[in-house]
């Protein structure tokens, strides 16, 4: 599995509704700047919440993912409040 398959699937590992940069670098085992690269790289696929964690960092998702993990009506909620970029 190459680098960009391994942040994809630590950005839609089931446990999680949403992941940290840290938190995809340690499942990957990928540096936090490569990390980073590759998240920016997948703009079209990964999307950034607006609401940072409690620690203030950002917090990352698949479309994908977050179609699955989110009710619709939080979807449209999230849409309609720019919930993510």
């Amino acid at each position: 599995m190459d680098e960009v398959e391994r942040v994809i699937k630590a950005l839609e590992n089931p446990n999680y509704d949403w992941r940290t940069m840290d938190g995809v670098a340690k499942e990957t085992k990928l540096s936090r700047e490569r990390v980073f690269e590759i998240i920016e790289s997948l703009s079209d696929i990964v999307i950034r919440s607006t609401v940072p964690d409690e620690k203030g960092r950002d917090l990352y998702s698949t479309r994908k993912h977050y179609s699955k993990t989110q009710s619709l009506v939080s979807q449209l909620l999230s849409s309609s409040s720019d919930k993510f970029k």
